[in-house]
């Protein structure tokens, strides 16, 4: 006999909840519940037992209230269960019993819980969670009791041994038991978290992504979760909408501007410059009283500064670089006035000082960009002058001094970057170098060398290429040359200089016609260059 449904237990349930608080209230000693006594002749003995049944359920879930009294609580549980006599290995449900399944799988879930989360006894809470669901395979609550106890011990065992086989069917228990608490219950927010976050953390990124993407529908307001997404989508490079998930982090939060400097930084990284100036003058606009002012203004003036570099808006460029270097050079100054000199200030001095030197390098680089070699010149010797032996630093003065036609200088930068990067990558160094003895007409073979060493790096660039071909015609190795600048072309195609180290390699060749052509692309391209209009009119000359 089934008298009182699982929707009853509850209401019973949450009726003792508040009855008990009131009961503590006015009295000191929390009371004791009256067993049920013979006296009601009313009720028959089916009735009494489902009664005390209950009776003794709400005991059980008053006494887990109070931490002073959760073993009474467990020995509550602890009797009912051996009460309702299910306790056998087959799991199998009497009839006439007083409870359904249903409300069995309740009860042992109530356990699991209590056993769980408030007497550490992980063992017995998976026993009873697992029992729990041979009763009812839908109990939600039995269902993310058990997740939970999966995901501690999965990452209890990833911190011993990550590779093992435990590690492994753990993670995969872990992982099909999450994703069946939210197949019962699609708006159950904390298995989806649980779910999202390990999913993240242990290289399922779909999963993950699944899991954050439904958080973001069950609580829409919630930044943390489009974050999350955002982040998510970056990693795997789907920019488009990682871009989406950001730009709804800070319609919610409008006063995120870390966030919004990070969005910034995505516009430019994928060639939104507008979006992006504009994202970082809103920052700009809106920084005046926002936590960390300093480190998020500079942010935003070194990325502006990005941005109008690669629309070649060189004033603009200039102007916000050099801004995000006055501010860093004011804060180091502050930082070298303290007296404080523990391990935290130590670090943040470091990172003070790197920034520094990113900015500066920013700002040298755009000299060099927009062809004013001596301000490049000048802002690399800032460098050098805290970091002597700062390899980025030294080949760009070597390039800036062979701009403006040092060349035992640009030689002498130049070989010292190399020398200090005698084992890695330097391809700008080794190119550099090169062309500057190609242009000179001296130590050809080395310059090739050091060309193709530059190649190795980055076979495909066309200022390599175009390198490559100069020192090959100069060599007198036209085919060579004509082969290598006509690659260098498909990788840079609108560059007069390639144009007309190309046109010279084919009018030396004989091919005057491919000359010609050559010729008046470059002409196109740069109307007002004298060298290539005589060079032009040479060849027309001489038809």
């Amino acid at each position: 006999m089934k008298y009182l449904s699982i929707l009853t237990t509850i209401v019973l349930i949450t009726a003792c909840l508040a009855l008990g608080a009131n009961l503590q209230a006015q009295t000191a000693e929390t009371p004791e519940l009256l067993s049920l006594t013979d006296v009601d002749t009313g009720l028959n003995a089916d009735m009494t037992r489902t009664a005390g049944i209950y009776t003794n359920l709400m005991w059980a879930t008053y006494c887990k209230t109070d931490k002073r009294k959760l073993h009474k609580s467990k020995t509550a549980y602890d009797a009912l269960i051996t009460e309702l006599k299910f306790a056998d290995e087959s799991s199998t449900f009497v009839e006439n019993e007083p409870l359904s399944a249903q409300g069995v799988s309740f009860i042992y879930a109530e356990r699991a819980v209590l056993r769980f989360s408030k007497l550490q006894d992980i063992n017995g809470a998976e026993e009873d969670a697992e029992k729990a669901i041979q009763f009812n395979p839908e109990n939600v609550n039995a269902t993310w009791i058990l997740a939970k106890i999966l995901t501690t011990r999965f990452i209890s065992q990833v911190e011993r041994d990550r590779n093992s086989e435990r590690a492994v069917d753990l993670k995969e228990r872990m992982f099909a038991t999450l994703k069946r608490v939210v197949e019962l219950n699609p708006d159950h927010d904390e298995a989806h978290f649980y779910l999202g976050s390990m999913a993240r953390d242990f290289e399922e990124p779909e999963l993950a992504i699944k899991a954050f993407k439904a958080l973001t529908r069950i609580i829409p307001y919630d930044p943390r979760y489009h974050t999350e997404l955002a982040k998510l989508y970056e990693r795997q490079n789907r920019f488009d909408e990682a871009l989406q998930s950001y730009e709804r982090v800070v319609t919610i939060q409008p006063q995120q501007m870390n966030t919004r400097n990070h969005l910034g930084q995505l516009y430019l990284q994928t060639g939104d410059y507008p979006a992006a100036i504009k994202t970082f003058l809103t920052v700009l606009a809106s920084i005046e009283g926002s936590p960390n002012r300093i480190s998020t203004e500079i942010e935003a003036h070194h990325g502006i500064s990005l941005a109008y570099q690669a629309q070649n808006n060189f004033e603009k460029a200039e102007h916000h670089i050099t801004r995000a270097v006055t501010l860093l050079e004011t804060r180091a100054l502050s930082m070298r006035g303290g007296t404080r000199s523990n391990r935290s200030r130590r670090a943040e001095i470091n990172a003070l000082a790197q920034s520094l030197q990113d900015a500066r390098y920013t700002l040298a680089q755009i000299y060099l960009r927009f062809n004013r070699p001596q301000k490049a010149v000048d802002a690399f010797a800032k460098i050098l002058a805290t970091d002597a032996n700062y390899v980025p630093a030294l080949t760009g003065i070597g390039i800036a001094y062979q701009m403006i036609d040092d060349l035992p200088q640009a030689e002498t930068y130049l070989r010292k970057a190399i020398d200090l990067s005698a084992n890695g990558e330097l391809p700008d160094a080794y190119n550099a170098l090169g062309y500057l003895y190609a242009e000179q007409g001296i130590k050809l073979d080395e310059a090739a060398a050091l060309v193709r060493r530059a190649l190795k790096s980055v076979p495909t660039s066309g200022a390599y290429l175009d390198s490559l071909g100069l020192i090959y015609f100069k060599q007198g190795k036209l085919d060579a040359a004509i082969e290598n600048l006509e690659q260098a072309l498909k990788y840079m195609p609108d560059t007069p200089e390639i144009l007309l180290h190309l046109a010279d390699a084919y009018l030396e060749k004989g091919l005057e016609d491919k000359a010609l052509e050559t010729l008046e692309a470059a002409v196109q391209l740069e109307p007002d260059n004298a060298e290539l209009r005589q060079k032009l009119d040479t060849i027309r000359a001489g038809r």
